[in-house]
């Protein structure tokens, strides 16, 4: 899983495998160790709300994806769920989970775990 993080917004894209596990397990997470003593952990899941949304607790985010939601992307060849949350006033959070594609302009990329069928049917890198 990977997390791309700019001003006011998350992205967080998925290999096949993860997403068979996603759907299986209801989450994925990933953990960075920053030293001795804190982990910054990440997390996808799929629970039962009316919207995409995302929540930080205890040096953790969970982006969290509706059931039926998750379920239509998981099984069609739809590329990702975008969403923006107004947090307040003029303020929003985008978050974007997508499916990973390999760059194409990369020979060293191992295309195993990818959607790499799915971008042959589209020129361009998904990178």
């Amino acid at each position: 899983m990977k997390l791309r993080c700019t001003t006011n917004s998350i992205r967080i894209r998925i290999r096949k495998s993860e997403l068979s596990t996603l759907i299986n397990d209801r989450q994925i997470e990933e953990s960075i160790l920053l030293s001795p003593e804190v982990t910054f952990r990440f997390s996808l899941a799929i629970v039962d709300i009316p919207t995409v949304a995302a929540v930080y607790e205890e040096a953790s985010i969970q982006v969290q994806l509706p059931i039926e939601q998750a379920k239509e992307w998981a099984t069609t060849q739809q590329v990702g769920i975008e969403v923006n949350n107004l947090i307040h006033g003029d303020q929003s959070l985008h978050l974007l989970i997508e499916k990973d594609f390999p760059c194409l302009d990369r020979e060293e990329e191992d295309y195993n775990d990818t959607f790499f069928e799915l971008s042959e049917q589209d020129t361009d890198s998904k990178c």
